[in-house]
């Protein structure tokens, strides 16, 4: 029986239900999940608040350990999950494997990170008696019950047990998981395992819950309560902004980190150009491709030199990328929206569409590049409107200084990109300080995608790709989303 699953039991007290859809086979999958009901969702609530205190002061080796657990109860269902993933999304088996990998892997960096001594220490100074100067020491705290919005391109990584409910439940902050709609059965299996894990330690079965709903009542509804404290976002522009408006329009404001959507522009200099043109153009055709290009740090805007070995470039690219196996897209709403995009800029831009041409499957996405100026660019605003899925657009720039015009012109990104030789990169380094306050990552001579993480790992960036450019959804930085800090001050 599927359900909410409300600190460790099952709830199906909805009347009205949802399925969610086999892309691959192009109908709606046979199993039904209720609709989370107010009931449902105040419960959740006032459980995940009632356990936050001794969560919250709970020591970090146990936090680890229950990060521990919840990786091996994930390795024990790992067979029956793979089939609801790959059922719900479309995705192939291999990237399953990969996502499960770096999930597991995740919850043991985190695990291992809490493992550090005086791990909630921020700083000491010590007190000075005779000139009467307290002894400071400035710690982490957890926040308070923290809402986390699971994303419909990564079923695993970035929804239930990924990494916003990993650092939130290291941090010690109890979670209500609202399961994306796409995949609400890849969702429920790992919450089984998360509350079988809970099961295996003393911790409270409320420091864990997660809701359905397959509209926005559930969300609004968990977001303006005041018993939450935080909330973690990964989708489109308009879903991050609603919920951080609705946030922030609270008596209590909470904070919201939400991740956007990103164009990831890819800056390319012409001298690189006249080694590089081969090995580029590959790793280029694959990275906008991969998966149907359904990943937040896709490269979807480049700016390339008008000159013959630009021009070659751009050729090699378009060729390589046609060329590419075309994927299934996640759902058919992601499908309409991605052909809806890329024809509002054929209808207002000035440019040349190229496009993969033979027949494919109806809920593939159709790769292709659309080809155009820097000056268009300068005065067309749906060139600067991400298209989740497999294309980008090229803008030709003629001189440094529309480079620059441009670079100005767009906004926060996730990712920016400089394909440059040594020399270049010395001989511009304004600009590249120029693209280092565009982004919160800046790759040199590779590809954005394939995000690593790890302690040193930013995934975050100035507005709109984030709420917060100062905070990270990967990596174990991505803890301090859900603490702040607190001084203890002794006057003895």
């Amino acid at each position: 029986m599927f359900g909410n699953q409300i600190a460790g039991k099952i709830s199906s007290e909805g009347k009205r239900i949802f399925y969610s859809f086999n892309p691959s086979l192009n109908q709606q999958n046979t199993s039904a999940f209720p609709i989370a009901t107010n009931e449902e969702v105040e419960h959740a609530l006032a459980l995940s608040k009632n356990s936050f205190y001794s969560f919250s002061s709970s020591k970090p080796s146990d936090r680890s350990k229950l990060l521990e657990l919840i990786a091996e109860e994930l390795a024990l269902n790992k067979s029956i999950i793979s089939k609801a993933y790959c059922k719900e999304s479309g995705l192939l088996l291999s990237r399953f494997e990969i996502e499960f990998k770096r999930t597991y892997e995740q919850l043991f960096l985190f695990s291992n990170f809490l493992k550090k001594p005086n791990f909630e220490l921020l700083s000491e100074t010590l007190g000075d008696q005779k000139n009467s100067l307290p002894h400071l020491v400035k710690k982490h705290v957890s926040i308070g019950p923290i809402v986390v919005f699971g994303a419909s391109n990564f079923p695993l990584a970035y929804s239930t047990i990924g990494g916003d409910t990993v650092s939130a439940i290291a941090a010690g902050c109890p979670v209500i998981v609202k399961a994306h709609p796409f995949h609400p059965e890849t969702s429920f299996l790992v919450g089984q395992a998360i509350n079988n894990a809970i099961e295996k330690t003393l911790f409270p079965p409320g420091i864990f819950s997660q809701l359905y709903d397959d509209q926005f009542t559930v969300a609004h509804q968990l977001v303006r309560d005041n018993r939450i404290k935080g909330v973690a976002f990964t989708g489109s522009y308009l879903g991050g902004k609603t919920l951080f408006d609705l946030a922030n329009s609270r008596s209590t404001p909470i904070p919201v980190f939400a991740e956007m959507g990103s164009l990831n522009p890819v800056f390319v200099f012409p001298t690189s150009l006249q080694e590089k043109s081969e090995g580029w153009s590959t790793l280029f055709s694959k990275s906008i491709t991969n998966d149907a290009g359904q990943f937040c740090t896709k490269p979807g805007l480049f700016f390339i030199p008008r000159s013959e070995n630009g021009k070659r470039f751009v050729s090699m690219l378009s060729e390589k990328l046609i060329q590419e196996p075309s994927f299934t897209m996640l759902h058919p709403s992601i499908h309409a929206n991605f052909e809806k995009k890329k024809q509002e800029i054929v209808d207002q831009s000035k440019g040349e569409l190229i496009e993969k041409k033979e027949s494919i499957a109806i809920r593939d996405g159709r790769q292709g590049l659309f080809v155009t100026s820097a000056s268009e660019f300068l005065e067309t605003e749906s060139l600067e409107k991400e298209v989740f899925g497999p294309f980008a657009v090229i803008c030709y720039y003629d001189t440094q200084n529309q480079l620059k015009e441009c670079t100005e012109k767009i906004s926060g990104q996730l990712t920016a990109t400089i394909l440059a030789t040594q020399e270049e990169l010395i001989e511009n380094q304004s600009f590249v300080f120029m693209v280092n306050q565009l982004a919160g990552r800046i790759i040199f001579n590779n590809v954005p995608t394939g995000v690593r993480v790890c302690e040193s790992m930013h995934h975050g960036g100035p507005y709109p790709a984030t709420t917060d450019s100062r905070l990270t959804a990967v990596g174990t930085d991505s803890i301090l989303r859900f603490t702040r800090p607190i001084v203890h001050q002794d006057n003895c």
